[in-house]
């Protein structure tokens, strides 16, 4: 038995409407091409080659399942996008994928900030004096200078070196949620 490398739902359920809705071919493709922008009837016939009236026919039961939802703006054209429902169907990732970017930019920030913070107190210290000073007794300790000898330039590269992780795990994350979305429609089609 093979083990997800990344955790998560590795099925998606889906409602009865849901379920007859996607049950057309036709309207997996209508989904497919929402998923690239919104689209008005007349650009949605053009691209799959179907009469308006059949079409309109898809979007209507793609709206009774919400999958998909007109936009009416008031102006000449009608826009048809896919609803929360029907990102949520084709992108479910998208929520963890926004959780490390920003996690990302987060400790990104905090590492600049952290090795600005160390590499500044480290220029302005001039060696520091120990012992005695009223006895005479003065040894000078010199400051270290590089990152990882204080506690803040240390804190910054292990910040930096998450926020890489947490974009590297974006990156994962998007090109496994494009794998699952190809396996998921390649899967209806076929069913």
């Amino acid at each position: 038995m093979r083990t997800p490398m990344i955790p998560g739902p590795s099925t998606i359920t889906l409602d009865q409407e849901s379920f007859k809705a996607l049950a057309s071919e036709v309207r997996v493709d209508i989904l497919k091409k929402l998923d690239e922008r919104r689209q008005t009837v007349t650009d949605l016939s053009g691209l799959l080659s179907l009469s308006k009236p059949t079409l309109l026919e898809h979007l209507e039961k793609l709206q009774a399942a919400g999958l998909v939802k007109r936009v009416d703006e008031g102006r000449k054209w009608i826009y048809y996008e896919l609803s929360p429902k029907g990102k949520k169907l084709l992108h479910p990732e998208k929520v963890a994928i926004v959780l490390a970017l920003s996690c990302t930019v987060t400790l990104a920030a905090i590492g600049v900030f952290l090795i600005l913070a160390a590499s500044f107190t480290t220029f302005l210290s001039p060696a520091m004096p120990t012992g005695n000073t009223s006895l005479g007794q003065v040894r000078t300790t010199p400051v270290a200078f590089g990152l990882a000898s204080s506690p803040a330039g240390l804190g910054g590269i292990v910040a930096l070196s998450l926020a890489l992780t947490a974009g590297v795990a974006a990156v994962i994350l998007a090109w496994v949620g494009k794998r699952r979305r190809e396996r998921f429609f390649s899967e209806i089609a076929q069913a």
